[in-house]
């Protein structure tokens, strides 16, 4: 049928250009969104008979035992509220599939996951701190600079955690507010003082210069 070939087509062009995952398993949790098309059939048949992805329930149980390894890895005192931001993701994202809106998909709660786990490492091994009341900025500072090329991804994660710690009244204020997901630039050293170029030197100050006379 020409119209049920063209609102499949239409769907998937959608989910494709949509900002979200292209990968099969994000396509296939995103597919409900195309209401009474039978893409999602389509694309689960497809999908599945080629190993790309799993059947909605067999990936939705492999995602939950996902998110408990990775808020189960948070140190003892910080792990409830990574266990209560988890479920409010969770929570936001079937708001979002009631509403027909774009819901997150697995990976992307899981990546928030994976990087509040590594900050509640950072700041109990590293800061000593044991209290997400306690994280100021110096801690979000350092610890993106762990790993510079996933600042940005990083400070997107921990502001959507801290915006909602503060909404959940865990911390007064929000340490990431303010800064800015551009890496720093490197403080350069100062110049040497025997070198007037700025240029390093292992060989130490210039030799005096010895006039002989004629």
């Amino acid at each position: 049928m020409p119209g049920a070939a063209v609102a499949v087509l239409t769907g998937l062009g959608r989910l494709l250009t949509d900002g979200g995952s292209r990968h099969p398993q994000a396509l296939l949790e995103r597919s409900p969104q195309a209401g009474n098309s039978p893409l999602p059939k389509i694309l689960e048949d497809f999908f599945t008979a080629r190993g790309l992805a799993l059947p909605p329930d067999q990936a939705a149980q492999s995602a939950a035992v996902r998110r408990q390894r990775y808020t189960g890895a948070v140190p003892g005192p910080l792990r409830p509220a990574a266990a209560g931001f988890c479920q409010s993701m969770l929570n936001a994202r079937d708001r979002a599939r009631r509403a027909g809106t774009r819901p997150r998909a697995d990976d992307t709660i899981e990546r928030r996951l994976s990087i509040v786990r590594d900050l509640a490492v950072f700041l109990a091994g590293r800061r000593g701190k044991n209290d997400w009341a306690t994280t100021d900025v110096h801690d979000i500072e350092a610890f993106p600079a762990t790993l510079p090329g996933s600042r940005r991804s990083r400070l997107t994660a921990l502001r959507h955690f801290f915006t909602w710690a503060r909404a959940s009244k865990l911390v007064l204020t929000d340490p990431t507010r303010g800064l800015s997901a551009r890496q720093p630039a490197a403080t350069a050293a100062p110049p040497s003082r025997w070198d007037s170029s700025g240029s390093c030197s292992a060989a130490g100050p210039p030799a005096a210069s010895i006039r002989t006379r004629p």
